[in-house]
């Protein structure tokens, strides 16, 4: 795995100081912080995601509370068809 930092603790992409970019690195880092701005921008920023998964955990209980409530299935004899 690349290293993320250099000795001094500079940042690096793909093990590479910016210095160091060729165009085609330019381009991949371009087209890789585009994705990520734009899955940001999808969950409504860092606050959206974080109420998102607190409305998926308040989710999760409900349905385990509802599913709690349900009376057990009573035990059915299946008919034979083969007589």
């Amino acid at each position: 795995m690349p290293r993320r930092y250099g000795p001094d603790g500079t940042a690096l992409w793909n093990g590479k100081a910016p210095e160091e970019f060729s165009e085609a690195d330019v381009y991949r880092f371009m087209a890789e912080t585009e994705e990520v701005l734009q899955k940001r921008e999808l969950l409504g920023g860092e606050s959206d995601a974080r109420s998102i998964a607190q409305r998926l955990a308040e989710g999760r209980t409900q349905a385990a509370r509802d599913n709690a409530a349900r009376p057990a299935k009573a035990a059915v004899k299946e008919p034979r068809h083969d007589r």
